[in-house]
């Protein structure tokens, strides 16, 4: 049994996971590891990072003992199981797989064995897993019942789908079109999936507005809701401080620098939108009010 509790920050991308997980790992008890799903699929190497640096070091070194823990797969067996259970359409894996599914079962011991692992180099009695899937924080919550809690994010539909027409970015653009429905069916999978985990485990819901414009307020929240000390993140917060960027695997560029510092968010309130952003609000409406 692993002696580590996960707090598991689920949503739609470009909706501040990065963020928040940065910010959640700005307190000692809290280790702020990223999007750790990608690990299979970036062969175990961390993206970007120096060869020399700590962050890279750490990761170098929890990979190797990783698979040396476990032999059942390979990295690219261990992607084929990510790619059948967490991605959007492994609802119906949870919706219709039986309990006793072989390949399922492989694929909780893989989790199980990775974060066991990870829990035996860290310290803080947090990990976060900025991973934001659906399907795979349903399958931790399987795994950890109440070891496990969870941070909705939200972000205003508007921005999510103006943020992914952009093109000097990593992830490669969406159009307008596919940009809604990809978060609106996102979305919606998320509060399926939460409605399912709650059974089990705490989850706290915000938006990425809240917690840039009204920090500690918002941190405050989070922090009640999960029973998570989080006051080195409120004090800093609250002051617009600079953040370290903790030990993040992968996520978006933020995760490059050393130190950030938060900024407010423009509110939706007083914006003139275009015909576009109206239809944008009006289709997310299921999600985002």
């Amino acid at each position: 049994m692993m002696n580590k509790k996960i707090i598991y920050i689920i949503g739609a991308g470009r909706s501040g996971t990065t963020l928040l997980d940065i910010v959640l790992g700005n307190n000692p008890q809290v280790f702020s590891a990223g999007e750790l799903n990608r690990f299979p699929i970036r062969q175990g190497v961390p993206p970007l990072l120096n060869a020399g640096s700590p962050k890279f070091l750490f990761w170098d070194k929890f990979r190797m003992n990783f698979l040396g823990n476990y032999k059942k797969y390979d990295l690219a067996g261990m992607q084929i199981l990510i790619n059948k259970f967490e991605y959007h359409l492994g609802v119906l894996r949870i919706l219709f797989a039986s309990k006793t599914n072989r390949t399922m079962n492989d694929y909780h011991e893989y989790l199980e064995t990775f974060f066991e692992t990870l829990a035996g180099e860290v310290d803080e009695e947090y990990i976060v897993d900025s991973s934001k899937y659906p399907c795979r924080g349903y399958h931790l919550s399987e795994l950890y019942k109440e070891n496990i809690c969870f941070v909705y994010i939200k972000r205003n539909p508007v921005e999510v789908v103006k943020s992914f027409a952009k093109k000097d970015i990593e992830q490669p653009p969406k159009s307008w079109v596919m940009a809604n429905l990809y978060l609106c069916c996102v979305n919606i999978l998320c509060l399926f999936i939460l409605k399912k985990v709650g059974r089990n485990s705490k989850i706290a819901t915000i938006t990425l507005e809240d917690l840039t414009n009204e920090p500690e307020k918002t941190l405050s929240y989070i922090s009640n809701t999960l029973g998570v000390d989080l006051s080195h993140s409120i004090e800093l917060t609250k002051n617009y401080s600079p953040l370290t960027t903790g030990c993040l695997f992968d996520g978006n560029r933020l995760r490059m620098k050393d130190k950030i510092v938060m900024e407010k968010t423009a509110l939706s309130s007083g914006k003139k939108y275009s015909m576009k952003d109206k239809i944008t609000l009006l289709f997310n409406s299921p999600w985002w009010h």
